[in-house]
């Protein structure tokens, strides 16, 4: 995921447009394993300011996911757009800041990181995926069980009795 900024570094405010597509190798995160299912794409912009680079782009990506609720394996979209700013290796670098060497600039780990922060916490199939039963652990989507909704020796069975009360709390 190589852009070469070689034109670019000799003509300081140009826009250059980029554009990539491929596969990406698995990502861990948030303690599950996120698999990549078919190509995906980045389209953007770079241009040099006499100092460093700006990069902006679109990065749009299909992955496997496992529903939080049912556990049905599904696929999902992410996209996303970024703004980085990469400076010479060696040169002073901000906290902010990526480092790239040579003609070229490596954007895997700037995309990683944005993925990382655009990518949900929690995966769901459809916002009303109505998931395993707490007791039998049937899937709710498919079919239904007989099973009493209100647990007496739970501590939250209260709660669930002022849900089901059409109260204001």
């Amino acid at each position: 995921m190589e852009i070469s900024v070689n034109r670019a570094l000799k003509l300081v405010g140009e826009v250059f447009p980029f554009s990539w597509s491929g596969m990406l190798d698995d990502i861990e995160f948030n303690g599950a394993t996120v698999h990549f299912t078919d190509e995906a794409s980045l389209n953007g912009v770079f241009s040099f300011d006499g100092k460093a680079f700006t990069v902006s782009g679109n990065f749009t990506g299909h992955y496997f996911a496992r529903c939080a609720r049912c556990d049905l394996p599904f696929t999902d979209v992410i996209s996303f757009d970024f703004s980085e700013r990469f400076i010479r290796s060696g040169v002073q670098n901000d906290e902010e800041s990526y480092e790239y060497c040579g003609d070229s600039i490596d954007l895997l780990q700037a995309v990683t990181d944005n993925m990382l922060l655009n990518l949900p916490l929690v995966n769901v199939c459809s916002e009303d995926c109505k998931g395993l039963c707490p007791k039998c652990g049937v899937n709710l989507n498919k079919e239904t069980c007989s099973c009493s909704m209100v647990n007496c020796n739970s501590p939250f069975s209260v709660l669930l009795q002022l849900q089901n009360e059409d109260k204001e709390v």
